[in-house]
């Protein structure tokens, strides 16, 4: 109760200190502009409508500043509200730092649309000519009308939560609009639109021809980019954002090479290398699917190694698995992602300076060194599962709500999706430590039963953080359930107590004409006497049976 009561005293604080800033703009704006202006989503529908005044398309352009003002100001009181907040244990809301003109003008236009919602719910209800201005409240208050200051006090607080409810959907919105300049604004509604039915499933593939080069999955990067860095014990060179021909001209080097394409969509690049490196057309297939299980297949003259790698977004809370293709031939390796952000940032920095032996080995030790940089994203993502974890067991042990129910069953989607990624690996590396490949070398092969060991400690933490989260589903139910006796044993408790209370009152309370202690002077304290013994005998009951 304490927590909702903070949070509603939090939200009339933001929506006052918002109404006032805005309502000081809107004055300025008004005296300057000589406009009759509202400083909500009413200011564009009047500029639309009197376009061809000339009026009209200042109205409009009025309201696209007003737009980014609205952004603006939401935005630093959500990012600041530490220094307005009257109550302080309320969760921080993340804010981008920086945001496009487009997503401040999207923002801007939602609070300006609800502003004008609120105003017209508020206008079916108060009087007609009500004003809630400082002045107004203050005279109405003096002859009693209290009306103006509460329209102002529920016009705050909601005003608070729209503020709060539209500035911690940025991030959100930010995503959406990323890529996005002022010319491309007409492009937002198929953006914000596209939906799930857009993603090719495996049941678009059923009937092709094997083979067949179909990207299965999410498209998560507009335009492809290759890598390129080439090395041996003496040298390096790297290249970011190289064309494909050069790529293939590595192929005959002496040195290693490792090439990186981000973007695994577009079938004619997955073909170029497929055919220049001599990559079966399964598994060409293969790198396009990114709904397949983890696996392993050896060629004469490669090795293919799909792997998921695990990645957490702060953000919005969200687990995604991306999945990462190994070609592994002798003097070349090639890894197709499906985003740009990797876990291969300590690899090239150790190529550069030449740290360790990365350098003097061959193409199987790069590859053990992106295999093993694959299960240790594993670690992150897990360790901050665990702290989620930890801060849910406090919420339980204090006060569990509906979203912490939802937490749970998130997070248990979450170990189930790990756990599919991970178990497949463990068969992975183990073959590769043990098989009989001459492309992996021996030195290699104990590197990689190293790895193996990463694996078993990634699956044995996963199994335990999953049994800690069923554990705290069923820790849940029995405090929902434990509140619930609590609350079935005070009301018990006090029906109890007047029961016998109310069969005095009832008796006492009967229409004969006859009843003896009627005509009793002090009958009627006796009875409140008897009724408060009772009473005070049940409660002493209640207590030595520690019911209370």
């Amino acid at each position: 109760m304490r927590d909702q009561i903070g949070i509603i005293v939090n939200r009339l604080v933001y929506g006052f200190t918002f109404a006032f800033l805005y309502q000081i703009v809107i004055g300025i704006a008004t005296s300057l502009l000589s406009l009759p202006l509202t400083g909500n989503i009413q200011d564009l529908i009047s500029g639309v409508e009197q376009i061809d005044s000339q009026q009209g398309p200042w109205l409009v352009t009025w309201w696209i500043i007003s737009t980014l003002i609205i952004t603006g100001m939401a935005l630093m009181i959500i990012r600041y509200k530490k220094y307005l907040s009257p109550y302080k244990g309320e969760k921080n809301i993340e804010v981008p730092p920086r945001i496009t003109v487009v997503t401040a003008i999207i923002i801007g236009s939602l609070i300006s649309f609800l502003f004008f919602l609120l105003d017209s719910v508020i206008g079916l209800v108060a009087k007609a000519g009500t004003a809630t201005d400082v002045e107004a409240i203050y005279q109405a208050a003096v002859v009693g009308d209290f009306t103006p200051l509460v329209i102002s006090i529920i016009f705050s607080i909601v005003a608070g939560f729209i503020i709060v409810g539209v500035a911690s959907k940025t991030s959100k919105v930010k995503e959406i609009t990323k890529d996005l300049g002022l010319q491309d604004i007409t492009k937002i509604s198929q953006i914000i639109n596209k939906t799930k039915t857009q993603k090719i499933s495996l049941s678009d593939t059923i009937g092709q021809s094997p083979g067949a080069l179909i990207h299965v999955g999410e498209k998560r990067v507009e335009n492809i980019r290759i890598d390129m860095m080439e090395y041996d014990n003496e040298t390096i060179s790297e290249q970011n954002n190289v064309k494909i021909e050069e790529c293939l001209e590595s192929k005959d080097k002496p040195n290693v090479s490792w090439i990186n394409v981000i973007g695994i969509h577009d079938p004619k690049i997955i073909e170029a290398f497929g055919n220049s490196f001599e990559i079966h057309p399964l598994h060409q297939a293969n790198i396009m699917n990114t709904e397949l299980r983890p696996s392993i297949e050896v060629s004469d003259n490669y090795v293919m190694i799909m792997l998921k790698m695990p990645h957490y977004i702060n953000e919005t809370g969200k687990l995604e698995l991306e999945q990462i293709s190994i070609i592994l031939a002798k003097d070349h390796v090639i890894t197709f992602q499906e985003i740009e952000a990797d876990f291969f940032d300590q690899i090239r920095k150790r190529l550069r300076n030449k740290t360790g032996a990365i350098r003097n080995l061959k193409s199987d030790y790069l590859s053990y060194a992106i295999i093993d940089a694959i299960i240790d994203s594993y670690f992150l993502v897990i360790e901050k599962i665990g702290d989620i974890t930890e801060e849910l067991e406090e919420e339980l042990m204090k006060n569990p709500t509906a979203d912490t129910m939802q937490t749970i069953q998130t997070l248990k989607r979450r170990m189930i999706s790990l756990r599919k990624s991970i178990w497949p690996a463990r068969e992975i590396i183990d073959f590769l430590g043990r098989d009989s490949t001459m492309l992996i070398s021996d030195n290699t092969r104990t590197y990689l039963r190293d790895v193996y060991n990463h694996v078993i400690q990634v699956i044995d933490t996963i199994e335990g953080l999953r049994d800690v989260i069923g554990g705290m589903l069923d820790t849940y139910l029995s405090s929902v359930s434990n509140r619930m006796n609590e609350v079935m044993k005070t009301l018990t408790i006090i029906a109890s107590i007047f029961i016998p209370i109310t069969f005095i009152a009832g008796i006492y309370g009967t229409n004969f004409v006859y009843v003896p202690e009627l005509q009793w002077e002090g009958s009627y304290f006796v009875m409140l006497t008897g009724m408060a013994a009772i009473s005070g005998i049940m409660i002493a009951w209640f207590k030595r049976k520690k019911w209370l």
